[in-house]
């Protein structure tokens, strides 16, 4: 298990946030090298995270949780919403978008546990799949994606105007 001792899966709060953006930051920095049209950091992205990630903490529709090991080692953000109206996958969408692990080979365990626990407690909450966001260059995490079960739906190509 890639030395950690046992660690805790559970939910945000307040005091996390600081921590939680700066693992997003992380992530953001390594995706705009890549694509630095598409993930250009704004001046203010910490600061408007960190509102974001407080908005967050009382919204019905969404579930925070995350990884912590002596630290906070990872976290996953998932929203349940509806799928459009012209698909029927039999239960709402548990889209998750932000899902971070502080180093690429702790997906499969951290990454693993964050999503198990995620998709358990949307399952519960009438979530029929599972919608993951991930940049077609992050190696570690598209092969944790694959390792369970997940395929490719769709791909965005971004280009200038």
């Amino acid at each position: 298990m890639n030395g950690f001792s046992r660690f805790n899966i559970r939910p945000i709060n307040a005091s996390d946030v600081p921590t939680l953006v700066a693992l997003s930051d992380q992530k953001r920095r390594f995706y705009e090298k890549v694509q630095p049209q598409f993930w250009k950091r704004s001046e203010y992205a910490n600061e408007r995270q960190a509102e974001w990630f407080t908005h967050l903490l009382n919204a019905d529709d969404h579930i925070i949780l995350l990884a912590e090991d002596q630290k906070i080692v990872g976290f996953i953000i998932g929203r349940l919403m509806p799928a459009p109206e012209v698909y029927n996958p039999g239960g709402l969408t548990l889209m998750i978008d932000d899902f971070c692990v502080e180093e690429p080979d702790w997906w499969p365990d951290v990454g693993e546990a964050l999503f198990d626990q995620l998709k358990q407690e949307a399952h519960e909450k009438g979530a029929a799949q599972v919608v993951v966001a991930c940049g077609d260059h992050d190696e570690a995490k598209l092969g944790f994606l694959k390792s369970v079960g997940l395929s490719v739906a769709t791909r965005w190509y971004v280009g200038g105007i």
